[in-house]
């Protein structure tokens, strides 16, 4: 048995390799980049009013006579959208909308509710400057601009900034396949009937649904009783497909636990048995081949624990995934006295408050009790040598 720092160390140190795929941008969200992302069109792409107004140009207005400058009011107005850039004599005014590109020469707008206008024609009282009102061609990005960096999250923002620069495809990592194996003669697929004695296969759906959000796809979520060529058959054919295999259930030494057998008889070769946390000791990790192999426990709560603390940062570490998120500081809403030299995870709830994270501890909570799912939306580690929380204190959370 290893520690839980002795354990991430070794799963960082394993690769695998992910390969790119060109794809429409309106179907990446949540994928990754793969290269620099760079903008296609000048944003804006034209100057334009920011205002609903009148445009005219700057320079008339410096040098005004005695009296008033009065401009004559084109009759055509000009709208955002309007595909046809309209040409405008520079000594007039034209009525312009927010989002209507600038004729040529004209470099200023005065707002409807600025303006004064006398028998069609704009009254200029003072002079305007160069630029009000508008917004500059490129102002905000330029083509060839660099928008999004390679390994970054596609998230609906990011996805809507491609959508502004003309970006219609993008290179972004493959999701990574995945194989799901759980092993069990009591477990229940999802659409069989109960049965009594039977469990449904909770962790391979909650496998596959966690997965799919952090860049993976599922080839195959499969169940095997207890029997050696049921799982070795299972195996055989994941390896074909999957760069990752996951098993649940059977890593454990009872006389039905054939997982961790069936691998070795599989070519599996063991990095650590076991790790030094609760929940979840009995995690494995091992290769075949290249292949890493996740050997997860059947409960619940210890699976999941696995799924946040361990499947998650690997797979982060395939693709150095900007941005993201691992670690909180939290304050306390409980006290805890733990009374083992593991590293510890207990499920919370963590909100934020005045500008201050706390997290709040689910009370029904153990290995086997699946109900804090629906209450938690993070883990609190509690490390080897802490042995009592107070409420206030601070603590590392990991968000789900």
């Amino acid at each position: 048995m290893i520690s839980f720092d002795e354990a991430l160390k070794i799963l960082n140190s394993v690769k695998i390799k992910v390969k790119s795929e060109s794809i429409p941008v309106l179907n990446s969200l949540y994928r990754v980049t793969y290269l620099d992302v760079p903008s296609k069109l000048d944003v804006p792409t034209e100057d334009n009013s920011a205002m609903d107004g009148y445009a005219l140009k700057s320079s008339l207005t410096q040098n005004m006579p005695a009296g008033k400058l009065k401009l004559e009011i084109e009759q055509d107005a000009i709208y955002a959208g309007d595909n046809l850039k309209k040409t405008i004599q520079e000594d007039k005014a034209v009525k312009i909308m927010t989002g209507g590109y600038l004729p040529d020469g004209l470099d200023a707008v005065i707002p409807f509710e600025d303006a004064k206008v006398i028998k069609e024609k704009l009254i200029i009282a003072s002079p305007i400057k160069i630029n009000k009102n508008v917004r500059k061609k490129g102002e905000d990005i330029k083509k060839g601009d660099r928008i999004l960096y390679k390994n970054k999250l596609l998230t609906p923002e990011a996805i809507a900034l491609l959508i502004s620069c003309n970006i219609k495809r993008i290179r972004v990592y493959e999701n990574i396949p995945v194989s799901i194996i759980s092993t069990g003669n009591e477990i229940l697929t999802p659409n069989q009937k109960y049965q009594y004695g039977k469990v449904f296969n909770s962790n391979g759906i909650l496998a596959e649904l966690f997965l799919s959000q952090n860049g993976c796809k599922v080839v195959e979520n499969v169940v095997c009783k207890d029997n050696l060529t049921a799982i070795k058959n299972a195996i055989k054919f994941a390896l074909k497909s999957s760069k990752i295999i996951i098993t649940s259930a059977g890593a454990s030494f009872g006389e039905k636990d054939f997982t961790e057998k069936a691998l070795v008889e599989s070519g599996l070769k063991i990095k650590f048995r076991q790790v030094a946390i609760k929940p979840a000791k009995p995690f494995s990790f091992g290769l075949i081949n290249n292949t890493p192999i996740f050997m997860l426990p059947g409960n619940p709560m210890a699976f999941f624990t696995c799924l946040v603390v361990f499947l998650k940062p690997f797979l982060e570490n395939q693709i150095d995934i900007k941005d993201s998120v691992k670690m909180i500081k939290s304050r306390s809403l409980f006290k805890y006295v733990k009374n083992h030299k593991r590293r510890e995870f207990i499920p919370a709830h963590t909100y934020s408050e005045n500008g201050c994270f706390y997290s709040k501890d689910y009370k029904k909570s153990g290995p086997a009790m699946i109900s804090a799912l629906s209450h938690i939306n993070s883990i609190v580690q509690v490390p080897e040598n802490t042995f009592e929380i107070e409420e206030g204190d601070y603590v590392d959370v990991y968000l789900i």
